[in-house]
């Protein structure tokens, strides 16, 4: 799984740095996942797991467009979690997520407590749901605009190290 691990610092080199990831990457990243798909298919079995792929690939992307949808997270992060789940599959992949997610909130916590940015932060969680609730209007949680570049935090890096984490338990 070499081949995640340099897609994976890739996007989060891109990440830290222009707090996206381009699709081009994403492109690549998807394009090589199915390479290696192919690859790595039996003999006669390429076309099935080309379909496996991509049906992990969609899967996850239509699971996880709610988190885009109300800009809690960038689409590039949501397309990497999907390479990651068509070239692992589903088990490990999620597995491997999951680490990023946890990597994920405890660099968020850490950066909150050292910009003393906590309760600040759980205040606009708070008036954000109450008013998604009260409105029933779907709006942007997060706007570069409005909120600067200070909460954001290089979800394709957690990523990296999540996927990291768990190939060293395996």
């Amino acid at each position: 799984m070499w081949l995640v691990l340099v897609i994976l610092f890739g996007g989060a080199c891109y990440d830290m740095k222009e707090h996206r990831v381009p699709n081009w990457w994403v492109i690549s990243a998807m394009l090589c996942g199915l390479g290696l798909c192919i690859l790595t298919a039996a003999q006669g079995q390429e076309l099935p797991a080309v379909l496996r792929y991509m049906a992990r690939l969609m899967a996850l992307t239509a699971v996880l467009f709610p988190l885009f949808r109300f800009r809690v997270m960038g689409a590039g992060d949501i397309k990497m979690m999907a390479v990651i789940t068509g070239c692992m599959g589903f088990a490990a992949g999620i597995k491997a997520i999951a680490c990023g997610f946890l990597i994920g909130a405890v660099l968020a916590l850490v950066k909150m407590l050292i910009q003393k940015s906590l309760f600040k932060r759980l205040a606009y969680l708070t008036a954000y749901i109450r008013r998604l609730f009260l409105t029933k209007e779907i709006v942007p949680y997060y706007v570069a605009g409005r909120d600067g570049n200070q909460a954001v935090i290089p979800f394709t890096l957690c990523l990296f190290l999540g996927y990291l984490w768990y190939m060293m338990m395996i």
